[in-house]
């Protein structure tokens, strides 16, 4: 299995978390659920490809997906992936035109660890 660079790692973490909402988030966690629509996109996505992408942001300590309630929880570290950050991430589904920003701050993250 090749290494992804920062750029293939944020690109890809940016193209699948436009399918998640923010349901929940306190400083250090943050709980986001699929809709229908992005649950079916989400599926059919080659397996462990999520899991290796978010597996590669440093910060993220932990994370759990529960595929019956199209959800997934992500235990952060807030002095590497700040609160802010999660909720710009947030907003990607509704205001794409924020990936750029969004972009920048991430690679900043993985350029630096």
């Amino acid at each position: 299995m090749t290494q992804l660079s920062n750029e293939e790692i944020v690109a890809g973490f940016l193209d699948h978390v436009r399918y998640l909402k923010v349901k929940h988030h306190v400083n250090g966690r943050i709980r986001v659920k699929a809709n229908w629509n992005g649950a079916k996109k989400l599926a059919v996505m080659k397996e462990g490809e999520l899991e290796r992408i978010i597996t590669s942001i440093p910060g993220i300590k932990e994370y759990r997906v529960n595929p019956k309630a199209l959800s997934v929880i992500i235990e952060y570290d807030p002095d590497v992936l700040p609160f802010s950050l999660w909720e710009e991430v947030g907003t990607l589904g509704e205001y794409p035109a924020n990936r750029a920003n969004v972009q920048t701050q991430l690679l900043d993250i993985l350029n630096r660890a």
